[in-house]
């Protein structure tokens, strides 16, 4: 019976060492990456990212962290909360859906910030930027998803910001990807790609808010991801919908409107313009953009805001006009502005001025109105004493 049990072992050996093979290429062949990305990813931003729709966005492969940072809390009475976290991916040519270097930036922000003496010469949150009006995040999330392409790059932000119960103050979640090569392997006008995006942001929002207790009503998983507005995308005034909906033109000098659609969002915009082009651009800011535009116009002049010492509307020291609202919630009156449109070298008329002053009263209105707050203060060429 030796050589029969001496077969057996052997046997098992061989078969213990093809499982272990087999472990090893799975192990080499993926799962180590696999396994370090979801790692690298659930340690990031005091564990609120959310790994499996990270790596839709960014692979698995060649993944690193980036500066991890975190602050306060929402139930700290001086300091509010502020959570950073970044992850990169290097370029890999073998990695057929994701071949290019990307970055991806996330931002948890408590609402309003209550440090903002500490915050001087720095913005309070991470801007949205958008060349043209960015698009309402709809199903049932407050927020707006902007697109850009710059140098080759693609770029995508998706802000969420949450609602949370009474006494806590608010959060404000924003993720900001960029990337190489989506421009011609996978564009941000894929809606796969935009929708990937904007998952990383409502399901960290979701996160977020059950880490820190803010028991905001939340939406669903986003099936599609509208596209923000486009050069080509324009409309005659008389045909707005959305944010423009009741501006009128003026002859020639404003015949068409690039405008995001109708959603609930903390930013809203309405650009006006010609066949040469946009000339002037009507936003509203509610909650934390409007704190930040304060904080961020008494940073560049050295001087409040007109709004902190009561004035309700007005004309800003650049020529901008702009008007307030007060909205249900503890984030402060919303901004309504009007800028561009004038430049040192051409005397704005009496026509100019009533014309300006009658689009951003329909667009505040509108506005305002559809947000819940109460009507804005008329618009005025009152400047700031």
């Amino acid at each position: 019976m030796a050589p029969v049990k001496r077969y057996a072992v052997r046997a098992g050996a061989v078969l213990a060492a093809l499982v272990l093979l087999a472990g090893g290429v799975a192990w080499f062949g993926g799962g180590y990456d696999r396994w370090r990305s979801a790692r690298l990813v659930t340690d990031a931003c005091d564990g609120v990212l959310p790994a499996d729709e990270v790596r839709a966005v960014l692979g698995d492969r060649r993944l690193k962290a980036g500066k991890d940072t975190s602050e306060g809390s929402l139930d700290d009475t001086t300091t509010s909360l502020r959570v950073n976290c970044g992850i990169a991916r290097g370029a890999d040519p073998h990695d057929g859906a994701h071949p290019g270097e990307a970055t991806m930036t996330v931002t948890v922000n408590g609402v309003p910030t209550l440090d903002r003496e500490d915050r001087r010469y720095e913005s309070l949150y991470p801007p949205v930027r958008s060349t043209l009006p960015p698009a309402p995040l709809g199903q049932g999330w407050s927020g707006v998803f902007a697109m850009g392409h710059s140098s080759g790059e693609a770029r995508a932000t998706t802000s969420v910001l949450l609602d949370c119960s009474p006494g806590r103050g608010d959060l404000l979640v924003t993720v900001a990807v960029e990337g190489k090569k989506y421009l011609d392997d996978s564009p941000l006008d894929n809606p796969e790609r935009r929708t990937a995006f904007a998952r990383v942001a409502t399901a960290t929002a979701a996160n977020a808010s059950r880490r820190w207790n803010c028991d905001a009503d939340l939406g669903e998983p986003p099936a599609t991801v509208p596209l923000p507005v486009n050069e080509d995308e324009y409309v005659a005034p008389a045909d707005a919908e959305g944010a423009c909906s009741g501006v009128t033109a003026r002859g020639r000098t404003v015949d068409r409107v690039w405008e995001s659609g109708s959603g609930a969002a903390p930013i809203e915009e309405c650009v006006l313009g010609d066949a040469k082009g946009t000339a002037s651009r009507l936003t509203a800011l509610y909650g934390p953009y409007a704190e930040g535009a304060r904080h961020d116009a008494a940073e560049h002049t050295g001087k409040p805001h007109p709004s902190e010492s009561g004035q309700r509307s007005g004309v800003l020291d650049e020529g901008d006009y702009w008007t307030s609202a007060e909205c249900p919630g503890d984030g402060g009156p919303a901004l309504f502005g009007l800028t561009g449109g004038h430049d040192d070298e051409t005397q704005e008329t009496g026509a100019d001025r009533a014309y300006a002053l009658s689009v951003l009263k329909t667009f505040a209105e509108r506005s305002a109105a559809a947000h819940g707050c109460a009507a804005p203060a008329a618009p005025t060429a009152t400047t700031a004493p």
